[in-house]
């Protein structure tokens, strides 16, 4: 185990020297921060960070000007973008890499913007993209882009070539390959915008996905409970509900929540009895896109997107009444159905590099074989066990009686949420950092333990009231009050909460915690967080505390003056 510590303390060397790099870099530094309020969607906040990185750079970084590009396009500043992926492109200056993605974000957004299969935006895009691969013949994506652009400018036998060279390459995502696949058996799919393929099972226990939607006009409403225009707009919904009941129409609400307890709160309080899931895994959100809530898109009884707007307004209503209106009437055309119906000839496609491999191991159970066994998931960090209402790990000499009539959470659920959480950490690295490499070992926080009152969650999915330890590798030998309060402020402020008890410290047979409190609004609900953190061992301890009510949260933090740490 000593052993397996240094492995992991090392490569967390290397990323906090990575990551020190870019905070010393003031406009790096500007335009991580502007990434932050990005993926919490506060877009005026991350054009800010991005504006004062170009003013910090003096105007001459590329990142800057693209980064600000992506914010304009998801505030629907279509015009603004374009400026801004010219800008980026004119400091690139020699920089192959940052002038190739100027044209491709360029060219992108040109297409998003053209209407029609002569328009001349669709041929500038064209030419962008061919300057592009000009500059990086290695750039798959570009060739996808391309026959995209060629297809939708009916151009078919040279739009097919190119998605035939991006299929051939090695680098290829697997949805990106899926859809080039459909455009070749029938390039028309690059000309109407086809609903991604998605399916799921409802809330209700219905089974929805696009070939059980087809022949019906659907509004697909992607929403959160954390946004207030989302709550604002149930009203909206309710109405378009009960006005075409029986007309061959169905809602989809597809949820960004990512609290599975407040968000069934919220639709049972709220009566929202059409089809409702939760996307906790983010993938039929990536699917259609979705970058601001609510969106509202109307799929024709083709699987076509009709109408698409983002924000919620006076309008609104109005607005989806016109399109729905406008889709029950069309009738179904039969190409447009023969295309959204045909199959992916994907099974049917020759393995590209590495795929017959992986799939062997996948299917003989030697995906892993080869791995040393000390540097497992398994073995990271998961070596506790639960007897009655007593939690013990040894290795970390931790002993915590939890409170009693709380069910904790198996080993074998925890380690699958690492193992998730794992893998989304380290993708969301590679993007940042793609020199890392495939093969890189991450140390992140690990749940060690998770329980709650009402026995369900697993530790990323919290039912209140609750209480989650997470352990992860550290080179410090102690905590700094200090530290621990900026740190728990910026928590605060990132997350729109209210710190109800700033950091503090506390004991427990004479071993040291720092506490901070939290308060926050949610689908209407006073939720209630504490934030503790502990050393031992090698090894920084966070616990947390979810509840609904003062007397839940008392009850959790007295089972904490429980919780013994062996030094």
């Amino acid at each position: 185990m000593r052993l397996l510590f240094l492995r992991l303390l090392f490569f967390s060397f290397s990323i906090s020297n990575v990551a020190g790099q870019t905070l010393s870099d003031p406009v790096k530094q500007s335009i991580s921060q502007g990434d932050l309020y990005q993926s919490k969607h506060k877009y005026d906040l991350a054009q800010q960070a991005y504006q004062k990185a170009d003013k910090i750079s003096h105007h001459t970084s590329a990142e800057a000007f693209l980064k600000l590009a992506a914010v304009d396009r998801k505030l629907g500043d279509f015009s603004s973008a374009l400026d801004e992926a010219k800008k980026a492109l004119k400091v690139a200056g020699e920089n192959k890499m940052w002038a190739t993605q100027a044209h491709l974000v360029h060219a992108n957004l040109l297409v998003q913007m053209a209407s029609k299969p002569g328009d001349k935006k669709l041929k500038e895009a064209e030419e962008d993209i061919r300057q592009a691969i000009t500059l990086d013949p290695a750039e798959s994506i570009a060739h996808f882009n391309l026959g995209f652009v060629l297809l939708k400018q009916e151009r078919d036998a040279e739009g097919i070539a190119e998605l035939k060279t991006y299929i051939a390459s090695a680098s290829g995502e697997s949805g990106k390959l899926t859809e080039a696949e459909k455009m070749i058996a029938n390039p028309i799919r690059a000309r109407a915008p086809f609903a991604p393929d998605f399916s799921f099972v409802s809330h209700e226990k219905e089974a929805i996905s696009n070939a059980n939607l087809r022949g019906k006009v659907v509004l697909m409403d992607f929403w959160g409970t954390w946004c207030p225009p989302c709550r604002a707009s149930v009203p909206v919904l309710h109405n378009l509900q009960k006005k075409y009941s029986g007309k061959g129409f169905q809602i989809v609400s597809v949820s960004s929540d990512d609290d599975e307890d407040v968000w069934r709160t919220f639709i049972e309080a709220q009566r929202m009895d059409w089809s409702e899931y939760i996307d906790l895994s983010g993938e039929v959100l990536e699917a259609f896109k979705i970058e601001s809530f609510p969106t509202y898109i109307v799929l024709d009884k083709d699987g076509v997107m009709r109408f698409r707007q983002s924000g919620f307004a006076d309008t609104t209503q109005g607005d989806l009444k016109d399109a729905i209106n406008k889709a029950l009437k069309r009738p179904s055309d039969p190409n447009l159905m023969a295309a959204a119906a045909a199959a992916s000839p994907s099974e049917s496609r020759t393995p590209r590099n590495g795929e017959a491999e992986e799939s062997a191991k996948k299917s003989t159970g030697r995906e892993n074989a080869s791995e040393d066994p000390s540097t497992s998931k398994e073995s990271a960090l998961l070596h506790g066990n639960e007897t009655g209402a007593v939690f013990r790990d040894e290795q970390l000499g931790l002993t915590y009686r939890f409170p009693q009539g709380w069910v904790a959470a198996k080993p074998e659920a925890l380690r699958a949420v690492n193992e998730k959480l794992e893998s989304s950490a380290k993708a969301s690295i590679l993007q940042q950092h793609p020199e890392a490499g495939e093969n890189m070992r991450l140390m992140t926080p690990k749940i060690i333990f998770y329980a709650s009152r009402r026995g369900d969650g697993d530790g990323q999915h919290l039912s209140f009231p609750c209480v989650r330890i997470m352990a992860m590798a550290s080179r410090a030998s102690s905590l700094q009050l200090e530290t621990f309060q900026k740190m728990t402020e910026a928590m605060a402020n990132a997350s729109g909460a209210k710190v109800s008890l700033a950091g503090a410290e506390y004991r427990v047979k004479d071993h040291s915690f720092l506490r901070a409190d939290f308060e926050r609004s949610m689908a209407g609900q006073r939720i209630l967080q504490t934030y503790i953190q502990t050393m031992s061992e090698d090894s920084l301890l966070t616990i947390e505390i979810y509840a609904l009510s003062d007397s839940d949260k008392q009850v959790a933090i007295d089972s904490l003056q429980k919780l013994v740490i062996d030094e």
